[in-house]
């Protein structure tokens, strides 16, 4: 086992399956720390965060507090004597005395190839703009966002059927392993950093509703990258009579068209420069259907105009 000590911070399900990985890797956590359980589901009872269950499930000292804003928590994390801190998806800002407390610092694992996409959504943003590689990067956090010397990174080719599911899989898996070879090679001081350029950068900012609403009178191409963009989850959506409709799965068809019309019973959508074929969608308050199903109840007449309403 190697012996640094190292403590963990992550919250989602995906930082989950980091933490095991480093596990099973036998690197020497300390100690966890993930968001404080929050209340969901119907009965909006207190639920743990992933990593607060594989957490518990390893017996590691587990903490998680709402911010770091008071002296008593900057002192527990500062008493664990971590040498390193290694963050994946843990969603909280890092403040300086913890951040260059570490004698090797904090590092974050980020699904991007830096300095492009900085921020919150660089896997959606990635296939928001139609890009035709990302990656993963590893670097060392420091105040300004996203901005520290990258210590490795792995390049990924996106697809042009990948949805942000499909992508998000790959790049877990290359990161998984990325993280354990350079916590090894940098644990051996066997890798030297390399600043980011700050000229480069590009940013990823967070998603919002709205931004998910489906403009048809936008390209074919920009519309389809906006669809995979947000597939399977949160989705991709446009306005029907008054209610939200998302788009899991689509296909193109390039050819001219009338922009947010209905062009056939199919429910064939035009945008500008082709036609948008609705394979899976999902309407309100029911699960994803494929069109056939999603047809039979569903009322329209070829030729109406969708996102008509707000």
């Amino acid at each position: 086992m190697n012996k640094t000590r190292i403590v963990f911070m992550g919250t989602p399900l995906i930082a989950s399956s980091y933490l095991q990985k480093l596990i099973d890797n036998n690197f020497n956590i300390i100690a966890v720390y993930t968001q404080p359980p929050k209340p969901k589901g119907r009965g909006m009872s207190l639920q743990n965060s992933f990593v607060h269950d594989k957490a518990l499930e390893h017996n590691i000292p587990l903490f998680h507090p709402i911010n770091f804003n008071n002296k008593e928590i900057i002192n527990t994390f500062i008493n664990l004597k971590a040498e390193l801190v290694v963050v994946m998806a843990y969603g909280k800002i890092l403040p300086e005395k913890i951040l260059y407390n570490p004698k090797k610092g904090c590092i974050n694992v980020h699904l991007s190839l830096l300095p492009r996409w900085r921020g919150a959504a660089p896997v959606e943003y990635a296939l928001l703009n139609g890009d035709k590689q990302t990656g993963v990067s590893i670097f060392r956090l420091v105040k300004k966002l996203d901005a520290g010397p990258i210590l490795s990174n792995s390049l990924v080719n996106i697809e042009d059927d990948m949805n942000q599911e499909d992508l998000l899989k790959k790049l877990n898996f290359i990161g998984e392993n990325l993280l354990v070879k350079t916590l090894n090679e940098y644990l051996d001081n066997k890798i030297d950093v390399v600043e980011q350029d700050d000229e480069r950068a590009t940013y990823a900012n967070k998603i919002l509703p709205n931004s998910r609403k489906i403009d048809f009178n936008e390209n074919i191409i920009k519309v389809f990258n906006k669809i995979r963009a947000f597939s399977p989850q949160p989705g991709a959506w446009f306005m029907f009579q008054k209610e939200r409709i998302k788009i899991i799965k689509c296909e193109v068809l390039i050819q001219d068209s009338t922009p947010s019309v209905i062009e056939n019973n199919e429910l064939y959508i035009g945008c500008a420069g082709g036609v948008i074929q609705p394979r899976i969608l999902q309407r309100e308050g029911k699960k994803p259907m494929g069109i056939g199903e999603f047809l039979k109840g569903f009322q329209f007449t070829v030729g109406q105009k969708v996102n008509g309403e707000i």
